[in-house]
């Protein structure tokens, strides 16, 4: 409806001021709201970066066991086989040294005895055992009384024989006597014929050369002195 007013009229002139001051609002287009990406926590990045590790150094340790179990154990296999065992009357042994089954010198107590009339003997080479390690009780005359004329001899007991197989590489040249002691304690009888223990070079150099241990049931392995380790050394006992 359209109302006509006449100009200057009340009515038009209450209009006129009327909708000056009123304007028509025009309607604005409403548009969804922006949403920000959601944003993943800290603690599961962490999570997730230690995960990944933990599958990549899975995958390189079960690649690397891969390789070591197809070739490295053939190669390590044939490159031990020769110094591992030894044929020896038929029988196939294994070898070690003397220095892996046989007691270190620094848990061996010794007695240093003198069975000669030489002064100060028993004395000066209780004190080259003592540098080579071996632990020094007594240090005199032999009780026994005994004069020995070879250049001496170790005496042991049951429980000793590891110990004096020990001794013997540093006195090659004495006789090695068992007697009933209960001990471990080793007896080292100098005699008429002692000039010099063995070279200490020599005696790393024996205790290191492999030899033949235990062999298998109806085999038999001669045994050697300590003095002709060069070849096979003495075979071991327990210690």
């Amino acid at each position: 409806m359209c109302w006509k007013t006449k100009p200057g009229s009340y009515f038009g002139n209450f209009l006129a001021k009327n909708v000056s001051l009123y304007p028509m609002s025009t309607p604005q287009r409403i548009g969804r709201p922006k949403t920000r990406p959601a944003q993943r926590p800290l603690w599961l990045t962490v999570v997730l970066i230690f995960v990944a590790m933990l599958v990549l150094f899975g995958v390189g340790f079960g690649i690397a066991t891969l390789f070591k179990g197809s070739g490295g154990a053939d190669v390590a296999d044939a490159a031990a086989s020769p110094s591992a065992s030894a044929l020896v009357g038929g029988c196939t042994t294994v070898m070690v040294t003397p220095a892996e089954v046989l007691p270190r010198a620094s848990r061996v107590t010794l007695n240093v005895y003198n069975s000669t009339k030489r002064v100060g003997i028993a004395g000066e080479t209780s004190k080259f055992l003592s540098v080579r390690g071996f632990k020094i009780a007594k240090v005199e005359n032999d009780p026994l009384g005994v004069g020995v004329q070879g250049a001496g001899e170790i005496r042991y007991g049951a429980k000793g024989e590891a110990n004096a197989k020990l001794v013997a590489y540093h006195f090659p040249d004495a006789t090695l006597i068992k007697d009933d002691r209960g001990g471990k304690r080793i007896d080292v009888v100098l005699g008429q014929q002692f000039s010099d223990l063995a070279n200490d070079a020599e005696v790393v150099a024996q205790l290191a050369q492999p030899s033949a241990s235990a062999s298998p049931e109806g085999c038999t392995i001669p045994e050697a002195t300590p003095s002709e380790a060069a070849s096979v050394s003495e075979s071991p006992s327990e210690s």
